[in-house]
């Protein structure tokens, strides 16, 4: 069985190569957001926003000592892709996919393949032949994701209305307030009077559940 190599695509132009050897492992970083509600009283509440874009990194060993051949022959392949091609888009660096075996079965949360831009690399050259000619190196490398906003959309569609639900109320809450937890605008706090026939908007009740509307 043969050895399935790490395999580096750039995407706009359709170069591709294999890597030398494989990586020995991988570092995948992703975080979400989540914005803080301020209230009156009572602790904050957070609100999830959006997905960030996740980012890969590992390193990359290059060894020509054997070959006596120059190590940046390889390296330059990766290390190209951190500038601008004019054989490419002409406005940014290469987009690039790196794919390694068949894709992940866990996919959109998968690893390969993985469609990113070089966004850090560190080439360092350890050896070197009695010419002075680099002959073994390693390069980190960090790869930002890249997606579409329709690439994105795909995979995780925006909400386009919020769904009628429930809201308990606290202590020192106004429908100002809870308003713009809910929706993000508090001039919206008449929907929940009207809802709830609440005359007067000062008098709530802690404790006391109110009708939040659906709304587009």
């Amino acid at each position: 069985m043969s050895l399935e190599k790490l395999n580096i695509t750039n995407k706009d132009t359709n170069e591709t190569f294999d890597v030398l050897f494989n990586p020995t492992q991988l570092t995948v970083d992703e975080a979400n957001t989540w914005a803080g509600q301020d209230r009156q009283r009572g602790k904050d509440e957070v609100q999830f926003t959006s997905r960030g874009s996740r980012t890969l990194s590992f390193d990359l060993f290059f060894d020509t000592y054997e070959r006596d051949e120059d190590v940046r022959t390889y390296t330059g392949k990766v290390a190209k892709l951190m500038i601008i091609d004019i054989n490419g888009n002409g406005k940014r660096p290469a987009k690039v996919q790196l794919t390694w075996g068949g894709a992940d079965p866990n996919m959109p949360v998968g690893v390969f393949p993985f469609v990113g831009v070089l966004e850090k690399l560190t080439q360092k050259f350890t050896l070197f032949n009695s010419h002075g000619k680099p002959v073994r190196a390693t390069l980190t490398i960090s790869i930002k994701e890249f997606q579409l906003p329709e690439e994105q959309l795909k995979k995780e569609p925006k909400r386009g209305s919020f769904p009628a639900q429930t809201y308990t109320i606290r202590a020192g809450d106004t429908l100002s307030g809870i308003a713009a937890g809910l929706w993000r605008d508090p001039l919206k706090w008449r929907l929940l009077a009207e809802a709830n026939n609440i005359r007067n908007p000062r008098l709530l009740q802690p404790g006391n559940n109110l009708i939040v509307p659906a709304i587009e």
